[in-house]
């Protein structure tokens, strides 16, 4: 009997199971990596759950602002500053700095403020009053001394007489039209058109610390007096007064924000630390750090005892020292323009990535992004319970409704490698209530292909096969409608195959 020789038999394909990882844009990602998508939710990571659609609350006319603060939602529309609805007043058509001291709103560049849960209107945060003036030894007696108040820093200009009058003193006591000040302040006489000032600085970016209003402007760094923001220019050596310091390093201040013990004012290559709990022992140091990317002044964020900031180089994290860089995964992509938003548990990032609208939900816990949508906000807020968000022409809310959202999520590239070559893959997914699905595939060389469509699926598991496309490498794309949760994606492995599947 002849001897043949025994033949090996076909291994057993094999399976991997990938959770998915949220989005990862680099080149060499992990299976369960999203590449891009639309309407997807880091609420049930690993998992990917569909986000429900934002509901419209209103349209706006060139909404340049949005803020949540004591209880009321404050927004810009069509020239005008509206709380809860209500016209408060116009202002300029253009972005503001907006920062709460208690239940004052305060606007800059305009340099006025608005009592919220009042009924009144915006008022001037400086007073001023041009004419004629009689100086004695510690008094000034004016026209009208009305906007001043007693303990106002106020800037005196335009003394011809006797210029030594020039000054800025601060205000003892106001008795009629007459203000008053400590004794040998002035010389005695009068002047025939003088201007007494409260001045406000002109701030580029402003925050609240400690009872204090912090800015920047020029290439200082400054406060107000302690608990009166409409005082800058009161220097008394007290631990009260305000406080004024330049800084020598190069550029523009790009943003200011309050960390847990100090005051952050950034620049793109470094960033200002303002230690100290009053005047005499503010210290101002520098740090050699990524800052504030220009024009990303609204994508600064503090969320627990971590400030967040969107730099040239991308998302950074800092509770201090060196910040750490979160947002790698988002790949090499220019992104400009960036604001944020948070809840607490999440990051809502939205501007201009390669010139084109894009929003993305960071989730700190999961440190995991994912993509929203293709609108581009101007802020958001985080009010009642529910994250807004405002585009030029419209303000939203959180929705509820999944049913109606359309979805997709592309994962890849998938390559073909041996020993083990990938013969196919199987998405797993849950459905509530009715749902449609369909999958298409796409190699580098090609455009997309559908390979699998469900019609109407109601609740239960779908089971999405695909099978592996020939080429070195090909991409999944996974659409649908509805209230969908994408558990995993099963990679179905043969070691026998062909390298060329």
């Amino acid at each position: 009997m002849a001897d043949y020789p025994y033949l090996s038999g076909t291994s057993p394909a094999r399976t991997r199971t990938d959770s998915f990882s949220g989005l990862d844009r680099r080149d060499r990602a992990s299976a369960g990596a999203v590449r891009d998508g639309l309407h997807l939710s880091t609420d049930a990571l690993p998992a990917l759950r569909v986000c429900p659609t934002d509901e419209k609350v209103q349209d706006l006319t060139a909404c340049t602002d949005l803020l949540s603060a004591c209880g009321c939602l404050i927004w810009t529309s069509g020239g005008n500053l509206y709380v809860d609805g209500v016209n408060k007043g116009g202002v300029r058509d253009e972005k503001h700095q907006m920062v709460v001291l208690g239940k004052r709103l305060f606007l800059f560049p305009e340099k006025q403020y608005l009592t919220l849960g009042e009924s009144g209107g915006l008022q001037n945060m400086e007073a001023r009053v041009v004419g004629g003036a009689t100086f004695t030894d510690d008094s000034l007696e004016l026209t009208t001394t009305k906007g001043f108040s007693v303990g106002d820093g106020v800037t005196i200009e335009k003394c011809t007489r006797y210029p030594e009058n020039n000054k800025t003193a601060v205000v003892r006591e106001i008795d009629g039209n007459t203000l008053i000040f400590s004794e040998g302040c002035f010389t005695a006489g009068t002047e025939s058109a003088i201007i007494v000032t409260r001045k406000v600085p002109d701030l580029d970016f402003v925050c609240e610390k400690d009872n204090r209003l912090w800015g920047v402007h020029d290439n200082a760094v400054c406060c107000s007096v302690l608990g009166d923001p409409l005082n800058w220019m009161v220097y008394e050596g007290l631990a009260t007064d305000a406080f004024e310091a330049e800084v020598g390093t190069d550029g523009a201040f790009t943003g200011i924000a309050a960390a847990s013990s100090h005051v952050l004012c950034f620049k793109e290559n470094c960033v200002h630390k303002i230690y100290g709990a009053k005047p005499s022992n503010f210290q101002v140091q520098v740090s050699s750090i990524p800052g504030v990317q220009a024009g990303c002044e609204r994508a600064i964020r503090n969320v627990g005892e971590t400030v967040y900031w969107w730099a040239r180089d991308g998302l950074m994290a800092y509770g201090g020292g060196i910040p750490d860089r979160l947002s790698a995964p988002l790949g090499d992509a220019g992104y400009t323009d960036m604001c944020m938003g948070e809840d607490g548990h999440k990051l809502w990032l939205s501007g201009l990535r390669n010139g084109q609208p894009e929003t993305l939900v960071y989730d700190i816990e999961q440190a995991a992004f994912l993509p929203v949508d293709s609108r581009k906000a101007v802020q958001f807020a985080c009010h009642d319970g529910a994250r807004y968000l405002a585009e030029e022409t419209a303000l939203w809310k959180t929705g509820t409704d999944r049913k109606n959202t359309d979805f997709a999520a592309v994962f890849g590239p998938f390559r073909q490698t041996s020993p083990a070559v990938l013969t196919g893959l199987t998405i797993l997914a849950d459905c509530v209530g009715e749902c449609t699905l369909a999958c298409a595939v796409r190699t580098e060389r090609g455009d997309w292909m559908p390979v699998w469509a469900s019609g109407r699926l109601h609740d239960g598991r779908a089971r999405i096969p695909v099978p592996a496309v020939r080429g070195m490498q090909f991409w999944l794309r996974v659409t649908g409608r509805g209230d969908v949760t994408l558990q995993s994606i099963v990679r179905i492995l043969h070691p026998d195959g062909p390298d060329d599947l």
